[in-house]
């Protein structure tokens, strides 16, 4: 018996080697031949890219990547550069603030979040507060947070407070936490007057939560009507936030 299945299992075993030993010699390409490409193999070469990391002409191939005019490419090369940590596309993702495609202005966001420190990408982040796409108005809110001049000047906190009206929760939250931030006590009443018009308990839960960070009374007055609250959540939500915080 051992005799008959040991052939077939050599053979399976050189096999499976003969595999892994052409997907490790799979060779590199040059820019010539990645621009030659149809957009799925250039696809199918940026998810190798994250897989096995950066080789041979991999860095110029990103570059020109980042400026395919399909936004598929455009959104998986952001992807690439920012989980490689290629940060020295800083210009071009500036420039892919401005795509038509949601999903570029978004991992465009996201890249600039993680390498750019420059105060002058202020005004085009604050300018994104008003895009089509949630997930890029998100982003926004969160990364004025990173620019600690903006904290000082207050250029855009009534552009900020303007917006309390967001119909989307996550960017509410975002929103919250930004006004919180600047730790203007102009800020509170209208903190407070958008817990009354939540949409969702979901969306209420994560108000209280920012409210509570501020631990100033006005704050505390309103955590303690929702322990109140018909919802069972928020009453917990209420009572924890208290002791935590109070």
């Amino acid at each position: 018996m051992n005799r008959f299945f040991l052939p077939l299992f050599l053979a399976l075993l050189l096999g499976c080697s003969s595999a892994q030993s052409k997907t490790n010699a799979e060779p590199d390409l040059t820019v010539e031949e990645f621009r030659a490409l149809v957009w799925q193999k250039k696809l199918e070469h940026l998810e190798r890219m994250l897989a096995r990391g950066m080789r041979g002409e991999d860095a110029n191939i990103l570059a020109v990547a980042l400026e395919d005019g399909d936004a598929v490419i455009t959104t998986k090369a952001l992807e690439v550069a920012l989980l490689q940590e290629r940060g020295e596309h800083l210009a071009l993702a500036e420039k892919l603030l401005a795509s038509n495609n949601p999903m570029v202005r978004w991992r465009a966001m996201l890249y600039l979040e993680k390498f750019s420190t420059d105060p002058a990408l202020v005004h085009k982040i604050a300018a994104r507060f008003d895009d089509r796409e949630w997930l890029v108005r998100e982003a926004a809110f969160r990364m004025l947070r990173r620019f600690p001049e903006e904290k000082k000047q207050r250029r855009y906190f009534y552009k900020v407070l303007f917006h309390l009206n967001e119909k989307n929760a996550q960017v509410v939250a975002e929103i919250y936490r930004t006004l919180v931030w600047y730790e203007d006590p102009s800020a509170w009443p209208y903190l407070i007057k958008r817990s009354y018009h939540c949409r969702s308990v979901s969306e209420l839960l994560l108000v209280m939560e920012e409210l509570a960070r501020t631990k100033n009374r006005e704050a505390q007055v309103r955590l303690k009507t929702l322990t109140r609250s018909q919802s069972g959540l928020v009453r917990d939500a209420a009572k924890r936030l208290l002791e935590t915080y109070f």
